[in-house]
């Protein structure tokens, strides 16, 4: 009922299973990854390519770090093996050639890559993610913790469809990693789907009315919050399965969110269009925070990733969940498929989510630090733009390369909101939410 088509969601579990039973009734051998960052082991994701494309995606067991170990039939080889999904480094490609009851060792040991909650105070989360105990997933919530850490993320999410069933098996999962975790629920009705959390484990009570969506999704949003919700988010508000922002400007629509996905998944059309609308509400003054989410289901799917996008959050000093919870709530978050962002303005004393105040004819003064790391092969940052009431104010070719520092002045004559939009050389995007200037 909740596939979704536009996103490749359908055949998703059908490629899971396919991927899973290959390699019966044939030949094979055996590959042991060991991989380590510091000298120390770390999670990996391994995606295995043979002659005619992806055959398999293993990760690394949450109970023991650092050594993936699978088997395949007889065969050459490309092994992918990530650790941090292309934020902080690139992969690490090795080549194999098995046969029949063989076994191929392989070491990694990473670089350390770029590190942007050490470098700025940005810390990640996939703030739209499924285990097992959705309907319509496969990834075990017990490892799930390994897939997420496998990506670099700086926190866990889990938010499955309208049940906590995966929140015990996926918290204990976390608490033996020391992972910081945040736990949701995917408020899902037939025609409209939200992200509500930190919650209980709950079975949300959706109106009929609601769930047909011809209804106020009000009650919804309160009871989510009576189960402990700091923020609600629009989830894919554009994707044809569940369109809520189709329902602006009817009587039913209920704008008591806080959060949007501009990116849910690969980009595309319907994210952009998310993007022109945070465009207009912000240009009415609805200050909606904007996130992005890999809202994946399935940890062997080639095609949707666990981490990617993501929603980078500022905090000040030691990140705790509370702390990175109120920073995504004022806006101190960018959005990212690659491309990582340190938007400031006044010298450094504004970012996202802050309200710069001006007297009339006083500069607004901003400046970013971008960064993009290699994926499975190299690429740069291709350009930047700052975007001042949803139209460019200023562009910058950045000719590939992988780090760059741009800056604007402007003056604003009203006041304003001001963005960094960043595009990597692959057509990776990054978004930050507002800078807002107000002039008297």
């Amino acid at each position: 009922m909740f596939t979704r088509t536009a996103r490749s969601r359908g055949w998703t579990l059908l490629a899971v299973l396919v991927l899973g039973l290959g390699a019966l009734g044939q030949e094979t051998g055996e590959v042991t990854v060991w991989a380590s960052l510091d000298g120390a082991p770390v999670d990996v994701r391994v995606v295995v390519q043979g002659e005619d494309g992806v055959v398999g995606i293993f990760y690394s067991p949450a109970a023991v770090p650092g050594i993936a170990r699978f088997s395949l039939p007889v065969g050459n080889y490309t092994l992918a093996i990530e650790h941090g999904a292309g934020f902080a480094r690139g992969a690490e490609v090795r080549e194999v050639t098995l046969r029949a009851g063989e076994k191929s060792e392989v070491s990694v040991e990473f670089p350390r890559g770029f590190s942007p909650a050490q470098a700025w105070g940005y810390y990640s989360a996939d703030l739209h993610a499924h285990s097992s105990a959705s309907f319509d997933g496969s990834t075990p919530p017990d490892e799930l913790v390994a897939v997420q850490m496998a990506a670099g993320l700086d926190l866990g999410f889990l938010s499955d469809h309208n049940t906590g069933d995966g929140h015990a098996p996926f918290a204990a999962a976390v608490a033996q990693r020391g992972f910081p975790v945040i736990l949701g629920v995917e408020l899902t009705a037939f025609r409209w789907h939200w992200v509500a959390y930190p919650v209980e484990a709950y079975v949300p009570n959706i109106d009929p009315m609601v769930w047909m969506g011809v209804g106020s999704p009000a009650g919804v949003f309160a009871e989510a919050r009576e189960k402990g919700a700091r923020v609600i988010q629009v989830a894919h508000p554009y994707w044809s399965g569940a369109p809520y922002f189709d329902a602006l400007g009817k009587p039913f629509f209920d704008y008591g969110f806080d959060l949007v996905e501009i990116v849910n998944g690969e980009f595309d059309e319907d994210d952009q269009r998310a993007i022109e609308r945070m465009f207009r509400f912000w240009n009415e003054g609805r200050r909606y925070v904007a996130v992005g989410a890999s809202d994946a289901h399935h940890w062997r799917d080639p095609a949707h990733v666990y981490g990617r996008p993501r929603t980078y959050v500022h905090v000040a000093g030691e990140l705790t969940v509370e702390k990175w919870l109120d920073a995504l709530a004022q806006g101190r978050a960018f959005v990212t498929s690659g491309p990582l962002v340190n938007l400031t303005a006044q010298g450094g004393v504004a970012r996202p989510g802050d309200t710069v105040t001006l007297t009339a004819g006083e500069e607004i003064r901003l400046r970013a630090e971008l960064f993009v790391a290699p994926r499975e092969a190299p690429r740069g940052l291709a350009l930047a733009q700052v975007i001042r009431n949803g139209e460019v104010a200023g562009e910058f070719a950045l000719g590939g390369k992988a780090e760059a520092t741009i800056a604007l002045t402007d003056v604003p004559g009203t006041s304003s909101w001001y963005i960094v939009r960043v595009v990597a050389t692959d057509g990776d995007q990054a978004w930050t939410n507002p800078i807002w200037v107000e002039v008297k």
